[in-house]
C-alpha cells in the first residue's frame, strides 16, 4: 500500500482528540507554562525595567527548569507509546514505567546527534539536509517505542523511509503548514491580550500543536510498519494495561 499523508494526518486528529490525547495536551501545556513562567520570572518582566532575577533565585529557576525539560522528554516518550497503541482512552502505566530512564537518555544523546547530521547535511546545501531530516526522523519513534538505542533507530529509521521520502516530506510540510496557521491565529489573541494570560494562551496551543505532531508521526510510523493493515479510525483499545 502506498503511504497516505491524508490518513496519517486524519488520525493523528483523531488520537489527539480522543480522552488520553486530551489528557496529554493537557500534561504538554502545564510543562511548557511551568517552564515559560520560570523563564519570565527569572528574566524579569519584558518592558518594564526590573533587573532580572539574580542569586539563588536563577539556580533555583534553572533547575527547575531542568526538571520540567526531563519531564517534557518523558512525556513525548509516553505520548509515542501510546499513539503507537490501540489505547484511546488510558494511559497504561506500562508506557509510563518501561525502560523510562534509558529511553530518555537514548533520546536526549540522539536528539543532540540527530540535530548535528541534519546540520552538517544542510551545509552542503539544503536539500542533503532535508533529505538526513527525512530519513532519519522517525529514530525517536523506535526508541520510545522498540527500546532501540539511538545508533540502531537510525538505522530503523532509513530503512523504514525507503520508497516513501518523498511523500513524508509532504507530510512534514502539511504538518508545518497547520502549525503556522494555528499559531498566526493564536497570535494576535494573545499579543493583545498580553501579560500571564497571552503566555498561557501560546503554549496552550503549542501544547496542542505538539501532541498532534507526536500522534501523526506515530500514526505514520504505524502505517509504514503495517502497509497491509486497514485504516480504522475508530478502533476500539485492545491493548491491556492498567490505567494511570
Amino acid at each position: 500500500m502506498v503511504f497516505s499523508i491524508i490518513d496519517a494526518m486524519a488520525e493523528g486528529f483523531d488520537r489527539t482528540r480522543q480522552r488520553n490525547g486530551l489528557l496529554l495536551a493537557a500534561i504538554f501545556a502545564v510543562l511548557a507554562v511551568g517552564n515559560a513562567l520560570v523563564t519570565r520570572s527569572t528574566l524579569g518582566p519584558m518592558g518594564t525595567g526590573e533587573a532580572p532575577a539574580g542569586g539563588l533565585v536563577t539556580f533555583g529557576a534553572g533547575l527547575l527548569s531542568i526538571v520540567l525539560a526531563l519531564a517534557t522528554l518523558v512525556a513525548t516518550i509516553v505520548a509515542l507509546r501510546t499513539f503507537v497503541s490501540d489505547e484511546t482512552e488510558t494511559i497504561p502505566r506500562e508506557f509510563v514505567r518501561r525502560n523510562v530512564g534509558l529511553v530518555a537518555l537514548n533520546m536526549l544523546v540522539g536528539a543532540i546527534v540527530f540535530a548535528l547530521v541534519v546540520a552538517l547535511g544542510s551545509l552542503f546545501l539544503l536539500l542533503p539536509g532535508l533529505f538526513l531530516l527525512v530519513s532519519l526522523y522517525y529514530w525517536g519513534v523506535f526508541v520510545a517505542v522498540e527500546n532501540q538505542n539511538f545508533v540502531r533507530a537510525f538505522r530503523s529509521s532509513w530503512a523504514l523511509t525507503r520508497g516513501s521520502r518523498l511523500r513524508l516530506f509532504g507530510l512534514g510540510v502539511a504538518v508545518l503548514a497547520i502549525g503556522l496557521a494555528v499559531n498566526a491565529v493564536v497570535g494576535l489573541p494573545a499579543l493583545l491580550i498580553g501579560g500571564v494570560f497571552g503566555l498561557v494562551l501560546t503554549q496552550v496551543a503549542g501544547a496542542a500543536l505538539t501532541v498532534y505532531t507526536l500522534a501523526t508521526t506515530a500514526r505514520a510510523y504505524e502505517q509504514l510498519r503495517h502497509p497491509e493493515r486497514p485504516i480504522e479510525p475508530d478502533r476500539q483499545p485492545d491493548l491491556s494495561g492498567t490505567p494511570v
